[in-house]
């Protein structure tokens, strides 16, 4: 990242531009909590280095959308497992049955 953005400081840009990439500090380089426990007790974004912002709403999104996939598809497979087990108890009713009538 350092060596990118003196390259584009080099070539002199808009105040715009160079202000999008502000020069990352040590301190910067912490990782707190908040970024890698998810649900951790009195989460925010208050403590987080500028360049974790930049993409926090899409990293949300992409985050609540793993959560959901994985949630629907546990969905599915509960579904079939009490199809499997409605099927099985179905066999072996059928089955004493049998028995029952020799």
């Amino acid at each position: 990242y350092q060596r990118a953005r003196q390259a584009i400081l080099r070539l002199d840009p808009d105040v715009d531009t160079a202000e999008k990439y502000p020069e990352i500090l040590p301190e910067d380089l912490a990782v707190s909590k908040e970024v890698t426990e998810e649900n951790r007790f009195g989460q925010g974004s208050s403590k987080l280095a500028w360049f974790w912002m930049m993409d926090v709403y899409r990293i949300n999104w992409l985050k609540a959308r793993a959560r959901r996939d994985r949630q629907k598809e546990e969905v599915s497979l509960v579904r079939h497992e009490m199809l499997w087990t409605c099927l099985w108890f179905e066999y072996h009713k059928n089955m004493w049955e049998k028995r029952a009538l020799q």
